[in-house]
């Protein structure tokens, strides 16, 4: 049986621990994005194993609420995507083209998923599912001009090619992802979809990637380290040794347990 609008908040609700009033203002989205991103870890193990990632509302709601698991970005932001529109805001999809870390002059696929928000104050990119760099709290659409959120300058830029969401890193801004302030049928989001969890060559589909963000900065684990960083910038790397640790290191620092943890490549065939 479907379960209420008020049953669905209430549990993703004490999932993310948010006891505040579910209200559609600029104020509860920055709280609700940086709660989910410190409690639904970005992760994308059930693709090194094989499986088919389902998008759909219900297969979201019960992986990453029900079952305290995470997930990579089409996941994340359906789920809240679904949360928003539940409490009254005005969400609408696009796809995007991840630069970070591309070679200049590539074209990248368009392979994630981000929301366009409405709020009182205009319209907000909202993206709880990029992992590594991705944003802590919502940026504005209606400006070029640096956005700080917790030593991390962001902006987004008007190009050729569409609006550039970019981070600034020492002194220099680099690209995160392009993308068309348009919204995007559900179909494109399964083809990207389909792309990021089944393509030979989809990164997803080669390395293992575990993300979540803190009062004191990120943890990831990438491929064979675990990765600290504070607000400051100060990076810390460990090499993981063997799939003993891999699984205590989910378990104790993004509270995550798989079942057939033993099927689970490590190293990844791009480690």
């Amino acid at each position: 049986m479907k379960q209420s609008d008020s049953s669905f908040l209430e549990k993703y609700f004490q999932r993310i621990g948010y006891t505040g009033l579910a209200t559609p203002t600029l104020e509860c989205l920055r709280i609700l994005h940086r709660l989910h991103e410190e409690s639904i870890p970005f992760e994308n193990l059930n693709v090194l194993l094989g499986h088919v990632i389902r998008i759909d509302s219900d297969s979201v709601f019960e992986k990453l609420v029900e079952q305290r698991r995470g997930g990579y970005c089409f996941e994340q932001n359906t789920l809240f995507s679904d949360v928003l529109r539940k409490i009254g805001f005005r969400v609408t999809p696009y796809i995007a083209r991840v630069r970070w870390q591309a070679p200049v002059g590539t074209t990248t696929p368009l392979t994630h998923m981000i929301l366009g928000v409405e709020t009182e104050k205009g319209p907000y990119l909202a993206d709880v599912g990029f992992g590594g760099p991705g944003l802590i709290e919502p940026i504005s659409l209606q400006s070029e001009a640096t956005q700080h959120l917790d030593f991390e300058p962001r902006r987004v830029v008007d190009t050729d090619g569409g609006h550039l969401h970019q981070m600034m890193v020492g002194e220099e801004w680099r690209d995160v992802y392009l993308f068309e302030a348009k919204g995007v049928a559900p179909v494109d989001l399964e083809i990207g979809n389909w792309y990021s969890c089944t393509h030979p060559k989809a990164r997803f589909r080669n390395s293992l990637l575990v993300a979540q963000i803190s009062s004191n900065g990120r943890i990831m684990i990438s491929d064979t380290e675990l990765i600290t960083r504070d607000w400051n910038g100060h990076s810390v790397r460990t090499a993981i040794e063997g799939k003993a640790q891999l699984k205590e290191l989910l378990k104790t620092r993004f509270d995550l347990e798989l079942d057939h943890f033993d099927q689970l490549p490590f190293p990844t065939p791009l480690a």
